[in-house]
């Protein structure tokens, strides 16, 4: 009878086992590198917002000064089509931010100057971030993110990045992005997610991403992630 119970255990468990295993660990298909000329002019910018403008020298003011921001990261989508040409972000949550000056949206604001901040104490694991889409998004098929607070190679360093982080479809756990330790885009290949031409599927659909791991900062325990967006097909 006790081995009878123990193989009846483990036929209720394999299911479970089954359902687990399906969660799929992904690493970067791609690391795009961020200009170089664009990163320089993200900092000297970043510099003039900061009491550090005042001590440059003139020459220094000067190249500032004749800067321009392009705030959009128009080196990735260019004037092509993307995802965002039928796709839209209907919502974004947060289980925290440091203060309202790194709020959630931060990290979809196409903005390298700007960061979502989480806002506990610690490091930061266990927090996430939450985009809702509605049911007629396009499918989504890749999810690139600026790891960290991208602005400043200082403030890069200062602050804690993600290093692994567990990705939720549909409020059940779909796969565990594995994210490198760079200031440059990072894109995961997800496979297919959404309800495109599904007339039963719910209004709205979620993807979660909940922070398991990190990359330390240098000075502060604060993790940051500068943009977290998304790329797709059947946009038209």
């Amino acid at each position: 009878m006790p081995k009878r119970l123990s193989l009846f255990a483990l036929l209720l468990l394999w299911p479970c086992a089954l359902l687990q295993a399906q969660e799929l660990d992904l690493r970067p298909e791609k690391v795009i590198p961020l200009p170089k000329a664009d990163l320089v002019r993200v900092e000297k910018l970043a510099l003039q917002a900061e009491e550090n403008y005042k001590a440059m020298s003139d020459e220094e003011k000067a190249i500032v000064d004749l800067a321009e921001m392009d705030e959009v990261l128009t080196h990735f989508y260019g004037v092509g089509c993307s995802w965002y040409c039928g796709g839209l972000v209907e919502s974004i949550a947060a289980s925290s931010s440091l203060s309202n000056k790194y709020p959630a949206d931060n990290a979809h604001d196409f903005s390298i100057t700007t960061a979502w901040v989480e806002g506990v104490d610690g490091n930061g694991v266990g927090e996430w971030l939450t985009y809702s889409f509605s049911s007629a998004c396009p499918w989504i098929t890749h999810i690139a993110i600026l790891n960290g607070y991208t602005k400043t190679a200082s403030a890069w360093k200062n602050n804690g990045r993600v290093k692994t982080m567990r990705l939720y479809y549909a409020n059940k756990p779909y796969a565990i992005l594995h994210l490198k330790d760079t200031r440059n885009l990072q894109m995961f290949n997800v496979g297919k997610l959404g309800n495109f031409q599904n007339s039963d599927a719910p209004e709205l659909w979620t993807l979660k991403f909940e922070i398991l791991d990190v990359y330390p900062g240098e000075k502060y325990q604060d993790t940051s992630i500068t943009e977290l967006y998304f790329d797709g097909e059947n946009v038209h």
